[in-house]
């Protein structure tokens, strides 16, 4: 009888596990096609819409887009190396990471490159794995994307660790062979995580992040950050803050501040809705602006997903403005 019952068990266990399969038949076939240990083949494609409720030119007016399609190939090596190539199709430079790496243990991953630099908790998803469509106005002003050196992270047990040495030239060579720094300490306490970063350098003629002012010389970047995440619940803040030497004032630094709020809730197993209030300010330009996002994230399947934002843009120089944003997302 025990052993009747055993098998009664394991065959129920095969059906269940080959109707779970079965659910989505592509999405396996792509996985044992192009995705192994040594060379798996990743893809995201992008296509959405925005729309300005004043039809003006906020978030890029009326228009349709494919914000990103890319394509990454990367795997395990012999000897505990590992790479990576990811290139963007619709955007220059095509090419966005370029590294080579060797992990000595959990505690202890090289990497050699272009690469993230993995700062601040708003820049480290992927464009496929973020709250929002947009990231936050402030990450644009003081984080760049991309840079090109050398770093070391690692996990010991609950925290983690990330430090490196880059150009500070983004993708560029360096043009005044000074280093750039940059460095995150991380703690995970169960679904919470608590962090800290900074970076310094001195990178003349680079813009600040992927939208904020020039350099003229060095620049000091600094902030915190958490994020709690539950099966259903999410909350996250970030707060981040720059001292920069810019071309617009030859005689004194700037100082850049913002933060932002998120809390989203899954209202079903596929679907989450958010929230997002954020702000961000420049002393010496003297402006503070403010923005409430409302979003909505549903995933039809494993790999394809859709997003909604509706943002409201609160300058305390000029005009409010409102927007919606639509976006498709295949992501494997």
């Amino acid at each position: 009888m025990k052993q009747w019952c055993q098998l009664i068990i394991i065959s129920s266990s095969l059906l269940l596990n080959n109707a779970l399969a079965n659910e989505e038949p592509l999405a396996e076939q792509i996985q044992s096609a192009i995705q192994h240990e040594a060379f798996t083949v990743n893809a995201l494609l992008q296509s959405g819409l925005r729309y300005s409720l004043a039809n003006d030119n906020f978030q890029g007016g009326r228009n349709f887009e494919v914000s990103n399609a890319r394509l990454s190939f990367s795997g395990m090596l012999d000897g505990r190396f590992y790479y990576r190539i990811l290139f963007n199709l619709v955007d220059e430079p095509n090419l966005l990471d370029a590294y080579l790496g060797y992990r000595h243990s959990d505690a202890l991953r090289i990497t050699a490159g272009a690469m993230k630099p993995k700062q601040t908790q708003d820049f480290i998803p992927d464009p496929g794995s973020t709250d929002f469509y947009d990231r936050a106005h402030i990450t644009g002003l003081l984080v760049a994307s991309r840079e090109m050196g050398l770093s070391l992270e690692g996990n010991l047990s609950g925290l983690y660790y990330f430090g490196g040495i880059f150009n500070g030239n983004k993708l560029s060579s360096n043009n005044n062979n000074e280093f750039y720094g940059i460095g995150r300490l991380q703690y995970a306490l169960g679904n919470l995580k608590i962090a800290v970063q900074g970076s310094h350098g001195n990178s003349p003629g680079v813009q600040t992040g992927n939208s904020g002012p020039t350099l003229r010389g060095k620049r000091t970047i600094y902030g915190g950050d958490m994020r709690l995440e539950s099966e259903r619940l999410l909350l996250a803040a970030e707060y981040l803050a720059g001292d920069l030497e810019t071309t617009d004032f030859t005689d004194k630094k700037e100082f850049i501040s913002g933060y932002y709020f998120t809390a989203g809730y899954k209202i079903f197993s596929k679907t989450m809705v958010l929230g997002r209030w954020q702000e961000w300010s420049a002393l010496e330009q003297g402006y503070r602006d403010n923005q409430f996002t409302l979003g909505l994230n549903h995933n039809f399947t494993s790999i394809t997903s859709f997003q909604f934002n509706f943002d409201a843009y609160f300058p305390e120089n000029g005009d409010n403005q409102c927007g919606l944003t639509f976006c498709l997302q295949v992501q494997f």
